[in-house]
């Protein structure tokens, strides 16, 4: 969705907007698609995970623990900042969870009484080299909050790999174009069509999906695979009124963008949600679908 409201100068996610929002992903994700994904998961010799888009591992701090022992985590994600931050994340983690970890340059190991991980992570261009990457090893291909931002032309590259070598997809967070704010006000309407055009810009994939992603990665998958869709919708209490306040400052710049003519009424829009969210009179839910697909048993791998 719209959310590089917390960007660095070269126009990716700051690790303070992914802090920010990892409390309200972890929150919203689907329990049954997680615990669809831990039956399989334990049915697995071996659990080679390759992850998009990594940011500075909410995903992998989430799906970790769900997973069993003898996890292999390959994390790819474009933006050495966060790449850089990813270890010290994870070092967090694991101090505020009770794990064990042990970590070097290249590698963290992390170890909990029902789970085990061994996680590397590297710098990818996952527009540009998707076909380059690892599938032939993986048994399970995932992200978070990545696919509103990429094309239909990827979506269906990253359908046919994952069919083409039996891998498990777990993708979770694909924004649907739904916004929801509470007390409803009169630009609502009209920022959040704004949005949804915003939406389908070029974020370095080709033209984007947007809130159409996860539905066209589900039907693609769906041809040959066992797929499943669950509704993962943030719902943002009044007392969380930083990501709040993050989301209208990113949304109304992005409205501005498009609709530059339209600047004072999107002026007193934030202005009026402002006030509410400083007085913690304001909640939000925000769209969200997860997609899990399982590979059919007796399909042929292409090596």
């Amino acid at each position: 969705m719209v959310d590089k409201t917390e960007s660095d100068s070269a126009g990716g996610f700051s690790p303070t907007w992914l802090t920010l929002r990892e409390p309200a992903d972890h929150a919203a994700r689907s329990g049954r698609l997680t615990r669809k994904l831990a039956d399989w998961a334990r049915e697995q010799s071996a659990l080679h995970i390759l992850e998009m888009g990594c940011g500075t591992g909410s995903n992998f701090r989430y799906l970790c623990p769900h997973l069993g022992h003898d996890q292999e985590w390959t994390l790819l994600d474009y933006d050495p900042v966060l790449l850089a931050q990813l270890p010290l994340s994870i070092r967090q983690w694991a101090e505020d969870e009770g794990v064990d970890i042990d970590t070097t340059d290249e590698l963290v190991t992390v170890a909990g009484k029902d789970f085990s991980a061994r996680v590397r992570w590297q710098q990818a261009d996952l527009a540009n080299e998707l076909s380059t990457l690892p599938f032939a090893k993986t048994k399970l291909v995932t992200g978070s909050a990545l696919l509103d931002l990429t094309s239909q032309g990827w979506l269906e590259q990253l359908a046919e790999l994952c069919i083409a070598h039996q891998c498990a997809c777990l993708f979770v967070l694909n924004y649907d174009g739904r916004i929801q704010w509470q007390p409803q006000r009169q630009f609502d309407t009209q920022t959040t069509a704004l949005l949804n055009r915003h939406q389908l810009g070029d974020k370095g994939f080709g033209p984007a999906m947007g809130p159409l992603a996860g539905h066209t990665l589900a039907q693609a998958l769906g041809s040959r695979q066992q797929c499943s869709v669950e509704p993962s919708d943030w719902q943002i209490r009044p007392e969380q009124q930083a990501l709040q306040q993050a989301l209208l400052d990113g949304w109304r710049t992005a409205c501005e963008e498009l609709a530059p003519e339209s600047a004072d009424e999107l002026e007193r829009w934030h202005d009026e949600r402002q006030h509410l969210i400083s007085s913690r009179q304001s909640s939000l839910s925000v769209g969200h679908t997860d997609v899990l697909s399982l590979p059919v048993s007796g399909q042929t791998t292409t090596s």
